[in-house]
């Protein structure tokens, strides 16, 4: 008699514990009742920060196709960068001075040294829109 009870004791606690771990059974959660503020759906400008290296460098590239530039390049080198006063920074497509204040990046396309089409090293800014904001040319030591 005794080991029917050393028998069913186990069966009995291991169906309650079935019984037990229902999966029709709905909580409430807590926080339910508490507001939780909708995220902004729409994101207005585009972060610098979020492009990736081949977006920033075919933007710039486009650009400066769109300027006439004949861009042949070995090597390019991106710099984030934050300009606290509103310095000129680089003249736009129509030539004119770009002043500009806060974050950029700056793009150097490097000539490559076998092709002498591109002397100088060709410098794009893009704003912290994700706008490009004009380019400069510096000269290749």
């Amino acid at each position: 008699m005794k080991r029917l009870y050393l028998t069913f004791i186990p069966l009995f606690i291991v169906a309650l514990l079935l019984l037990g771990c229902n999966k029709n059974i709905n909580l409430k959660p807590v926080y339910e009742d508490v507001e939780v503020p909708e995220a902004e759906i729409q994101q207005k400008s585009i972060s610098i920060l979020n492009m990736s290296d081949l977006e920033i460098i075919k933007k710039s590239a486009d650009f400066l196709k769109s300027c006439g530039k004949t861009l042949t390049f070995e090597e390019t080198r991106i710099v984030y960068e934050n300009n606290i006063n509103t310095d000129i920074l680089c003249k736009n497509q129509d030539n004119l001075d770009v002043h500009y204040k806060g974050e950029y990046l700056a793009i150097y396309f490097y000539p490559h040294a076998q092709i002498q089409e591109q002397e100088d090293i060709l410098v794009v800014y893009i704003g912290q829109n994700g706008k490009v904001l004009g380019y400069r040319e510096e000269s290749n030591p």
